[in-house]
């Protein structure tokens, strides 16, 4: 029987294969040209809330250089994304709040670079990187410095590209073809994953779980709109969505996976769950 295997695409994989330091630095160098010596990870795959009220924002991969500098936030978009920017702007809103103490001056706020790759074009105009900068639209050339920098990379583009690490990234991505030394490392690690087949299929498993949801938010939504109170249906699914993708990520981390199953099938089993992780 063929096995099923995971690609770097998937956010899972992503996540695991960006774990690996040496990779991490050498991905960040290759996308924005910067020296990078060691780096700490603030979080894989965690919620963070600017406020209790607020909705959470699981960034894949956050890390800060160690001393202190810049802070980078690394996402992974394998499928197609229409509020991209509104991402960019609550990503950016959410990144800061934290990295800003109450007290603390705005001077202290670090050097920041939000990047999804894409294996896709999110804009339609072909180019494999867009640098997004925020700019006066009467005086263009004036500059706010607030250092924040926002990137989107096109897997689809890689062709356009010189030679180099950022297109073997690109080209890896959309073809899973490892052909230079940044792709042949981050493939080494892909295949070592992919022989654990328990956490293979804990993955498989949860992005089951995830799509399922995500059709029934669709019918919800469709049933929403026809009884004229879309709106509100929207805010708790968002909401019981957050809520259980918490949990599942809790669990999986965990290794409770029996658990997971539970509270997939069992509301009064979710219930308890979502009671003892405080959720």
């Amino acid at each position: 029987m063929l096995q099923r295997k995971l690609r770097f695409s998937n956010r899972w994989m992503f996540n695991k294969v960006m774990m690996e330091e040496p990779i991490c630095k050498h991905v960040i160098q290759a996308i924005l040209e910067v020296e990078v010596e060691r780096i700490d990870y603030l979080n894989s795959e965690q919620t963070i809330e600017p406020d209790p009220g607020s909705r959470g924002v699981r960034m894949d991969v956050y890390v800060r250089e160690q001393d202190g500098g810049r802070v980078y936030d690394l996402e992974m978009q394998a499928c197609a994304e229409p509020l991209l920017g509104k991402r960019f702007r609550y990503y950016q809103a959410a990144l800061d709040a934290k990295e800003l103490p109450k007290g603390v001056d705005y001077d202290q706020l670090p050097e920041s670079f939000i990047v999804f790759l894409c294996d896709m074009d999110p804009f339609g105009y072909n180019l494999p990187i867009y640098h997004m900068e925020r700019s006066c639209m009467e005086v263009p050339e004036l500059s706010l410095a607030d250092q924040s920098h926002w990137l989107v990379l096109n897997a689809r583009g890689w062709e356009a590209l010189d030679d180099g690490d950022l297109l073997d990234l690109l080209r890896y991505v959309q073809t899973g073809k490892a052909v230079g030394p940044l792709s042949q490392e981050i493939d080494q690690v892909v295949a070592r994953a992919n022989k654990d087949r328990k956490w293979v299929d804990r993955v498989f498993s949860i992005s089951t779980i995830e799509e399922n949801d995500a059709r029934r938010r669709r019918i919800e939504l469709r049933q929403a709109r026809a009884e004229g109170i879309e709106q509100g249906v929207e805010q708790g699914i968002e909401q019981g969505e957050q809520r259980f993708a918490a949990l599942a990520s809790t669990l999986i981390g965990l290794g409770r996976i029996d658990d997971l199953q539970r509270a997939t099938n069992d509301y009064g089993a979710r219930e308890e769950l979502f009671q003892e992780f405080s959720l």
